[in-house]
């Protein structure tokens, strides 16, 4: 893996660094090709968002494209951006001058699902917390960290509820169900991220004849959904059952039909370059 620090190999990060004290910072999961980064509008703009809310100054958006193609790896790689309010003295109170530091890491190709793989999918005990800077990606993860430690052997990503008991992300993923011809998310507002894939989805499912809506999505309903999907920049758009079901959906009915609609929305998602 190649690291750069304010754009620089071999670059400790400070002790002191409130990144690490609290966690005062924001990050960006990106995939790149051939040291591009997909979407990097999108990646931009909610990194943006994050900082502004934590009132942390923007790095150049030059200095972060170059530092990503410099630890890009390989033609298709994944790669992390994380900024954060840089050193401070002890305790919360924000210093009156602020260095932030970039953070950009990167490296081995990308290993990414069979577009045939059906993910399986469990169900967290542990509950997402509201967010303190809705849709971002803000570096406080510890639900996230403690939903991944309950992952059985048998899946490859859990399903974690938010306060009131609705689905509201995945661990490391948003959550999509088929209803009809239409795509249901939950809304970003309180709790999970508006992942950069969910938000290609909702300007563009129109394309490929679906509609892709924000919805209260209780667990019940979940449970009943015709099909599940998870998307991310990793994986992209890919098909989920939860552990233990079977795949209901078969035949040329009305649900096999949107299914080829997902599958064909997916499939231009995951080629975006």
């Amino acid at each position: 893996m190649t690291v750069l620090v304010n754009g620089e190999r071999g670059n400790g990060i400070d002790p002191s660094d409130r990144g690490l004290q609290f966690g005062d910072g924001v990050f960006e999961t990106l995939r790149l090709d051939a040291g591009c980064p997909v979407l990097w509008e999108r990646h931009w703009a909610r990194l943006c968002r994050g900082l502004e809310g934590l009132g942390i100054p923007q790095p150049r958006e030059q200095d972060c494209l170059d530092d990503l193609r410099a630890v890009a790896g390989s033609s298709l790689a994944l790669a992390k951006l994380i900024v954060t309010r840089g050193p401070g003295p002890r305790g919360y109170a924000v210093p009156e001058r602020v260095h932030p530091t970039r953070i950009a890491m990167g490296g081995g190709p990308l290993a990414i699902p069979d577009a045939g793989q059906i993910l399986r999918l469990g169900i967290c005990g542990t509950r997402a917390g509201r967010s303190p800077l809705p849709g971002c990606k803000h570096l406080n993860r510890l639900e996230n960290v403690l939903a991944r430690r309950e992952w059985g052997a048998d899946w490859d990503e859990g399903l974690m509820l938010d306060g009131y008991g609705n689905a509201s992300c995945a661990t490391q993923s948003n959550v999509f169900i088929l209803d009809g011809r239409c795509l249901l998310t939950p809304p970003v507002d309180e709790f999970g991220v508006a992942g950069t894939r969910r938000g290609w989805l909702l300007e563009h499912a129109a394309r490929a004849g679906l509609l892709v809506q924000e919805a209260t999505l209780p667990l019940d309903r979940v449970l009943a959904a015709e099909a599940i999907f998870l998307s991310n920049s990793r994986m992209g758009l890919r098909r989920a059952l939860l552990v233990g079901q079977r795949d209901s959906v078969a035949g040329d009915g009305p649900a096999s039909a949107a299914l080829a609609m997902v599958f064909e929305l997916g499939a231009e998602l995951n080629a975006l370059v």
